[in-house]
């Protein structure tokens, strides 16, 4: 397949250079739904944070500094969601869900969120098959420069980090080295008791080094980065018996990862880009018996995962652009559960641009060693009419594979689970305006998806443990708007941003929503700003949940709110100070049955740098 494109535009007239304008165009068919700039990211105490206010996710979070944090994106699940660092995906086949609670964000330049396609002039293949994807971009080092962050606050929380970067030789180069060290130990109330969550401590240690290369029509840049920590696991919270104890668990993780990418003009209308990556990911879990804490059992996982990946991209003609992509992926799983699994991805997209439409279709086919085929066609449509006013449609089928944890679990045979498949329609539209000292910005997007063979997991005893099966058939609907306003005119700047999420999910025949997924969710942002000072207040609103395809009022989890302040000062070019209160109003909540989420809770931060 890539041989064919590149004989195509080598055997086409290319143009001397090429059209900006077009190739401008090209690259935004489908917009980031959501973004946070680089000015955001360091406002945010994590990668989390940074994405709470992303319209039509859902973050799930098992609370405290060491809990899991993953997103669910318009009720199809966190497995869904495509996770690329530096266009190179993080995720594996062992849980299919990354830990963002383990990305460092501070070296981020910017966190785009795509819903269905991200439509580019080059990209893998891997990223066409995606429902969505969440792309974190490093920023690449200006200068010369050492920085020191420290960070600290409520329950133990104490995070310092360290980085130096700046020129090496041609190169353009950073090392940084942090540590997250928590005690976890909060309290929650259940009813009129109140309890503290304990064993939610966290000792872990971040490493990595980058460097940068970008001659004249080029781009290439590699990476290095170690992850370690122990921690403890507290479960789940409940009334029970004063036999059992809190979960004493505990687990310790070890991930290595390297990566690197390439990407260089081979003609005036045409690009290659080539990635790879190889990661190790150690997990020790150490399952200790709640009825008797001197009983316990100890499960070693041990992951490797190879990736590479090239891509053809560019014009053939001024209106016509093109793309192929050939991934290979191999995973293979040691330790108490054996597993593995090598992928095959190719694809293929058009882009057409003419006047005010453009139109991008893609078809991608994943290949496994077991023999399971899958094509995952998309087309995408743009409109616009006017400057300011932007619409746009989307189709796409794509699908998720079970899991080694969904397939594999101890003392259990191998499950017959069969892959979600699932159909994206949506709709928008988009107004973007700025009058003198004033920028307006609403949008729009109603959506469906439909999803066959839905996973859905059960808890049975431990966390390793759980009863797996398929639903026959889920239907979602959804509605996300969002309206913006920002104001700036000398020292002052200010802005509010408003976004609603409606989504209707459930089973094909049934009356009830699918487990954790509200019916209505809401965020709000105001800010205001004074030449080196910020005050930020954001605020988000969930509404009722179930926890079980049941309507006992057991598992229902009620409507929250909850409000957070942060306030920045930059002191003079070198050096910052910030304060976040979140939680202001100490709401007692969960996001997961089960597992509370701290109260009012404060952490500062000073940043230098040299």
């Amino acid at each position: 397949m890539l041989a064919a494109i590149t004989a195509l535009f080598l055997s086409a007239q290319a143009p001397d250079t090429l059209d900006a304008s077009v190739v401008h165009a090209a690259r935004h068919i489908s917009p980031a739904t959501e973004t946070a700039s680089r000015e955001k990211i360091l406002r945010s105490s994590s990668l989390a944070d940074a994405i709470r206010d992303f319209s039509g996710i859902q973050l799930r979070d098992y609370g405290g500094l060491g809990g899991l944090k993953s997103v669910n994106v318009r009720s199809l699940g966190s497995a869904h969601t495509a996770v690329f660092l530096d266009g190179v995906p993080i995720d594996n086949a062992q849980n299919m869900q990354p830990d963002l609670g383990r990305i460092d964000a501070e070296d981020l330049e910017s966190i785009e969120l795509f819903q269905g396609q991200k439509s580019e002039l080059l990209q893998s293949a891997r990223e066409y098959g995606s429902a969505s994807s969440l792309h974190l971009r490093t920023a690449i080092p200006t200068g010369r420069k050492t920085s020191l962050r420290l960070r600290g606050g409520s329950f133990g929380t104490f995070s310092p980090s360290a980085s130096l970067e700046g020129p090496v030789g041609r190169f353009r180069a950073r090392a940084r080295l942090g540590a997250d060290i928590a005690g976890g130990s909060y309290p929650f109330r259940v009813q009129d008791t109140v309890m503290r969550r304990e064993n939610g401590d966290i000792k872990a240690i971040r490493a990595s080094a980058g460097a940068w290369f970008t001659p004249e029509n080029g781009r290439y840049e590699a990476a290095v980065r170690y992850y370690g920590s122990e921690r403890g696991i507290p479960g789940p919270v409940y009334r029970q018996s004063p036999l059992y104890t809190l979960s004493l668990d505990r687990q310790a993780d070890r991930n290595l990862a390297v990566q690197a990418s390439g990407e260089q003009a081979l003609s005036p209308s045409l690009r290659l880009l080539l990635r790879g990556r190889y990661s190790r990911d150690v997990l020790e879990y150490l399952d200790i018996s709640e009825q008797d804490p001197s009983i316990s059992a100890e499960w070693d996982y041990d992951l490797r995962s190879a990736y590479l990946s090239g891509a053809l991209g560019g014009q053939a003609r001024p209106w016509l652009h093109l793309g192929a992509a050939v991934d290979a992926q191999a995973e293979k799983l040691s330790g108490t559960v054996p597993a593995s699994r090598k992928t095959l991805f190719a694809a293929a997209s058009a882009a057409v641009l003419k006047g005010p439409w453009r139109a991008s279709a893609s078809l991608q086919s994943l290949l496994t060693d077991d023999s399971y085929r899958f094509l995952s066609p998309s087309l995408l449509v743009d409109w616009h009419p006017r400057e300011d006013w932007e619409f746009g449609a989307l189709v796409k089928r794509s699908c998720r594979l079970p899991s080694f944890n969904d397939l594999y679990y101890t003392n259990v045979s191998v499950r017959e689970l069969r892959p979600e498949q699932v159909w994206q329609t949506a709709a928008r539209w988009c107004w973007d305006r700025t009058y003198a000292s004033w920028h307006f910005r609403c949008r729009e997007e109603l959506y469906h998806n439909r999803v066959k063979d839905k996973l859905i997991a059960v808890p049975n005893g431990s966390l390793f443990r759980w009863s797996m099966y398929n639903l026959s058939q889920v239907l979602i609907f959804g509605d996300e708007i969002s309206a913006e306003a920002a104001y700036a005119s000398g020292p002052w700047s200010a802005g509010a941003t408003a976004r609603y999420s409606w989504q209707w999910a459930r089973e094909k025949d049934s009356a009830m929503q699918i487990p954790y997924i509200p019916l209505h969710s809401a965020s709000f942002n105001l800010s205001c700003a004074y030449g080196r000072l910020r005050l930020d207040v954001r605020g988000f609103l969930t509404g009722s949940r179930l926890t079980l395809a049941s309507s006992r009022p057991e598992y229902r989890l009620p409507p929250w709110t909850t409000w957070d302040a942060a306030l920045g000062w930059n002191a003079s070019e070198r050096l910052r100070l910030s304060i976040d209160v979140k939680n202001i109003l100490n709401e007692q909540y969960q996001l997961v049955q089960g597992y509370p989420m701290p109260g009012l809770n404060v952490l500062a931060g000073l940043t230098a740098a040299f």
